[in-house]
């Protein structure tokens, strides 16, 4: 019985630390994967290839897919975005996440 107990407040304890958020800020509107953020901070979290906006304001979320990237170099200092203006249109490439080797990046 102890034992069952401790294992499932273990994978508890994993799952709570995967479900770690990053903070980003907007500044025009911009289309990430296949949504579309509007100007405004949001909470960013991910879980495998899912990735979910969480409007700090608002607290409406949106997701999408993208691809979760683990470098071998030093870890990022801060939380950046890396967009694209072209046409008139603001893509979000990529999202280095401060404070690790993670990066996400949008197709």
């Amino acid at each position: 019985m102890k034992i069952k107990f401790f294992i499932g407040f273990a994978i508890l304890g994993l799952s709570l630390a995967s479900a770690k958020s990053y903070e980003i800020s907007v500044d025009t509107v911009s289309k990430a994967g296949e949504v579309q953020l509007q100007p405004g901070a949001y909470k960013v979290t991910f879980d495998g290839a899912k990735v979910k906006f969480t409007d700090e304001n608002s607290g409406k979320s949106v997701e999408t897919n993208a691809t979760i990237e683990t470098n071998g170099k030093a870890k990022f200092d801060a939380t950046a975005v890396e967009t694209e203006q072209k046409d008139g249109v603001t893509t979000v490439h990529e999202i280095d996440l401060g404070g690790t080797r993670t990066d996400i990046k949008f197709q």
